[in-house]
């Protein structure tokens, strides 16, 4: 698919290393930090202006990440992904430590906790193109799958463990409590991903405007490269299919069969509990030479699950349907980013992951508009059909490739 430029020799270690065990607990600790503010800032302004206008927060908080998303793979390119993760977890503290003087001296104002929230997820733009980038450069190339899912491990457990922390913080001191033990958490993640600074190779591209130019730079590679352009597709195509099911709609799904909220989390957790099995299946048998058929598989066994979700009358079909739908969801994934990273040359890594992740966190937001006037206008059943249309079409583009088809990742 492309040519990659090797890290030095030397440079890389396997993924139980302690060398990236600490990168993976550095990301960790920045997840932690992200689900616990999210929860204080949730709480803290449902309490100060009210349901109506924590919703409106929270959803213009994500929109500087998605603007500045690949802006943030450009900037990874050129300085270097560790050096940019460093930075933006030091940035996240600072902004962490001012919100917490400022609620200190104005009390927890709507305007203050806006200003903090988009500055996260601002900087978030940036810290995640450049991880992406950075563990390629962290393992051996046989390793890549084994140390993305222990990423995906480090991130899951961070992102689980943020919520009862933050709402133990809460409980303790306020949202200033959280900001306080949030900036502490990016400051001892920039400490552990120092020490992973690699030297960043030029950019290849020097005349234009230089963010536009080098964004534009990763759009041609993507595009220019057949095998990459399918695999974003697929990733786009994979992630509509089922963020819609997966958010508001197993809340949806749950009133369908009478099970109420306490059953919509029930099949949450069953999601939950799939893709856990599926990340440790892949710790300890990663997929290796089989990672282009079991992408296919993947995909083509998500598209029933799917068109099952709308058939379903028992809690505990719905349970099968999503634990299988967490599993799938999982292993598909780890697939899809190990190939697109090593398809992708280092000098534009970064701008490459940019464009997966802006696919990635659009697919939300836009599915889940969509789902819940789809279920009202056409009902469950030929909603979660089109559903599994769209995952159709992501094996169909994804098994017309005889290089994807073929795949392997050992």
């Amino acid at each position: 698919m492309s040519v990659r430029t090797p890290a030095a020799p030397g440079t890389r270690s396997g993924p139980l290393s302690a060398r990236y065990l600490s990168f993976v607990a550095a990301v960790g600790l920045s997840a932690i930090g992200d689900a616990a503010w999210m929860i204080a800032l949730a709480s803290t302004v449902v309490g100060v202006a009210g349901p109506a206008t924590a919703g409106a927060v929270l959803a213009l908080a994500g929109l500087p990440r998605i603007v500045t998303m690949l802006v943030g793979g450009a900037v990874a390119d050129r300085r270097g992904p560790a050096r940019v993760m460093v930075g933006t977890d030091l940035g996240r503290c600072v902004v962490m430590l001012g919100a917490a003087g400022a609620v200190l001296v104005t009390g927890p104002s709507v305007p203050v906790l806006v200003a903090a929230a988009a500055g996260l997820t601002l900087l978030s733009a940036f810290f995640v193109p450049a991880s992406g980038a950075l563990r390629p450069l962290l393992l051996p190339e046989r390793d890549l799958v084994r140390g993305n899912t222990l990423y995906l491990v480090g991130l899951r457990a961070g992102q689980a463990a943020g919520g009862p922390v933050g709402a133990w913080l809460v409980g303790l001191g306020g949202v200033v409590a959280v900001a306080v033990a949030n900036a502490a958490s990016f400051l001892v993640s920039a400490l552990a991903v120092s020490r992973f600074r690699e030297k960043a190779p030029e950019p290849r591209t020097t005349t234009g405007p230089r963010f536009v130019t080098r964004v534009a730079e990763g759009f041609r590679h993507v595009m220019g490269h057949r095998d990459l352009r399918r695999l974003v597709l697929v990733v786009g195509l994979a992630e509509l299919a089922s963020a819609g099911p997966v958010n508001i709609g197993l809340v949806l799904v749950a009133d369908e069969i009478g099970a109420g909220l306490s059953g919509a989390g029930l099949l949450l957790t069953a999601f939950t509990v799939g893709a856990t099995v599926a990340f440790g299946w892949g710790l300890v048998r990663p997929v290796g030479r089989r990672a282009g058929p079991v992408a296919l598989v993947s995909l083509v066994a998500q598209a029933v699950v799917l068109v099952a979700l709308g058939q379903v009358q028992a809690t505990v079909a719905a349970l099968a349907c999503y634990g299988l739908l967490g599993l799938l969801s999982a292993q598909l994934g780890v697939v899809l980013v190990s190939q697109i990273q090593r398809g992708a040359e280092t000098a534009v890594r970064g701008r490459v992951m940019s464009i997966m992740s802006l696919v990635v966190f659009a697919a939300p937001p836009l599915g889940n508009a969509v789902i819940g006037g789809a279920i009202e206008w056409f009902g469950l059943t030929t909603t979660m059909v089109a559903h599994g249309a769209l995952a159709l079409v992501a094996a169909a583009v994804y098994g017309s490739a005889r290089a994807l088809r073929e795949a392997r990742l050992d």
